[in-house]
């Protein structure tokens, strides 16, 4: 049973950005997200045969792992939507390679969601997408340059949409003659220089935004124009100016572009609802992402990514730990504005999100975007954001990436770049390319707190000695290794004698092992004399386990 698909049907990726990627991660999405969501089924042994394309299908009661699942995939096929509970990454990677054998579309549903939430959520969505009509002018909500058409045929003038930012959104195109100011508009997206200067030392733009009726504007070396806010409440949303060609623009005419302006709010409203579930639903993917949730495939189509290299930039604020509560979630908001703002500006569409008290930002490496750049582009944000959120940021930057499978562990090597006391007043952005033996190092160093035993031998006898005893020999051989191996250097750090550092490097190897001079025990001393150093109170744990078996 096929259902329509019209433009107003609503879409996987407008169901997602509605009901939040917090509850709902796609597993796996072989037709793509534009594909219709029309109707809402609840699974049982009918559901098969009854349900056709563009169907949403509620496996309520049915475990990722039931024998029944995978049979039930391959009859719906990728245009039908099936949404499984599922409770941790098991389940989900289980349900992913059952998905992507059978090409169907699935989605998993959080524990927190309930399935009566889900099914409200759904049906309140399609009733809402299907109630999307046309104007009473017959133009498409949404189609700014069909306004713009419509406008400058009932003007009889050429027309032009901008945005709040006086950057061009519209055009007619009917064939209307033009001067220089209409041309360098379209040309540029944004009105010329001297115009926007004209505009301001005359203060027609602030006339225009206390005005609720149209405005004229008698620009020098340019034709006459009406121009009037578009507004959204108290808010401007951009500005319609149309100019005088084949006839005066009269009283009458100020009167219908006051109405073409109220037609043109509810277009930029109903886009501006739209571009914030857009971006909502890319920072939801992008979270996945980061935890290595989601379709890998749905990930770099919806992000604008696949077949593109990008590079992962996270951002950090000072004073805050790795891991931070909850509710400073709510304090990441302005900064992740901020970051997505000026991400959006770049003109690229990566993805902007936060979690665990930071901010992460998807840059594609489009035109060949160097690190430099993308250095120069973090750097910018964090001065930004201590001028106007006063608020002091460390950021870190990844390597080229080019696969998504690879956002995760990017991720990771990130928060081990912030950790790490590279950072400081004069350096705050971090490239991990730039910082690659700090990174090694610090994942190392993970590897060996996870396994304590990596610790043990004779640098751990030298712990325990340097605690009961009061020997010296773990900064003794923490300062060999930072001089290089050079004993003079060394010893000059240490404040001792050129001979006595070579006694206590005798006494190392002789009495626990230790031999400097072979390749294989110093590259593994060198490892555990950086752990032990970094972690004071590994020292003091494994001294007080030894101690007690003396």
């Amino acid at each position: 049973m096929a259902h329509p698909s019209g433009p107003d049907a609503l879409s996987l990726d407008m169901f997602l950005g509605l009901v939040g990627g917090e509850y709902v991660d796609v597993v796996h999405a072989p037709a793509g997200l534009d594909i219709p969501v029309v109707a809402v089924l609840i699974h049982d042994t009918s559901t098969a045969a009854q349900a056709g394309a563009g169907d949403l299908v509620l496996a309520i009661g049915v475990r990722v792992d039931d024998p029944d699942v995978e049979p039930l995939l391959k009859r719906l096929g990728p245009d039908i939507t099936v949404a499984f509970k599922v409770r941790d990454d098991p389940e989900r990677g289980h349900l992913r390679v059952l998905a992507a054998e059978c090409d169907s579309t699935v989605l998993a549903i959080a524990p927190e969601l309930s399935w009566d939430q889900l099914h409200v959520l759904a049906r309140r969505s399609i009733s809402a997408a299907s109630a999307s009509v046309a104007d009473e002018r017959g133009v498409a909500f949404g189609d700014l340059f069909a306004l713009a058409n419509a406008a400058a045929a009932t003007l009889e003038g050429p027309v032009i949409i901008d945005d709040d930012r006086m950057e061009v959104i519209a055009f007619s195109s009917l064939g209307d003659p033009i001067d220089e100011i209409r041309q360098q508009s379209i040309l540029q997206r944004r009105p010329p220089k001297e115009f926007i200067a004209w505009c301001e030392s005359t203060g027609i733009l602030p006339r225009v935004r206390q005005s609720l009726r149209p405005v004229r504007v008698v620009p020098p070396d340019g034709a006459t124009r009406l121009v009037t806010a578009i507004r959204g409440g108290t808010d401007i949303l951009g500005y319609i100016w149309v100019a005088q060609t084949k006839r005066e623009l009269d009283q009458q005419s100020e009167d219908l572009l006051a109405e073409i302006a109220r037609v043109a709010a509810l277009q930029l409203l109903r886009s501006r609802i739209s571009e914030d579930l857009d971006r909502r639903l890319r920072s939801d993917l992008l979270r996945n992402a980061l935890s290595g949730r989601g379709s890998p495939q749905t990930v770099a189509t919806r992000l604008g990514i696949e077949g593109v290299p990008f590079r992962l930039v996270s951002f950090a604020r000072e004073h805050v730990g790795p891991r931070a509560r909850s509710d400073d979630q709510v304090a990441l908001r302005p900064l992740e504005d901020l970051v997505a703002l000026r991400v959006e500006a770049s003109h690229r569409r990566g993805a902007v999100t936060s979690c665990t008290g930071r901010v992460y930002a998807l840059v594609p490496s489009l035109d060949s975007l160097s690190t430099n750049e993308t250095v120069a582009l973090a750097t910018e944000i964090v001065g930004q954001a201590s001028r106007q959120l006063r608020t002091d940021l460390r950021a870190a930057v990844s390597g080229e990436i080019a696969d998504p499978d690879q956002i995760s562990e990017a991720r990771r090597d990130l928060d081990r770049l912030l950790n790490l006391p590279l950072l400081d007043e004069q350096r705050r952005v971090v490239s991990f390319e730039d910082s690659i033996a700090d990174a090694i190092m610090s994942e190392l160093t993970e590897i060996v707190l996870e396994r304590p035993r990596l610790l043990q031998g004779g640098i751990a006898g030298m712990v325990v000695s340097d605690r009961d005893r009061g020997t010296e020999y773990l900064p003794s051989l923490r300062a060999f290794f930072d001089a290089g191996g050079d004993l003079t250097a060394a010893a000059r750090t240490l404040y001792v004698h050129r001979n006595t550092l070579k006694y206590r490097l005798t006494r190392i190897r002789d009495a626990f092992g230790v031999d400097v001079d072979h390749p294989t025990q110093r590259l593994v001393a060198e490892l555990q004399v950086a752990v032990f150093t970094a972690h004071p109170e590994l020292q003091v744990k494994l001294a007080a386990v030894d101690s007690s078996q003396d």
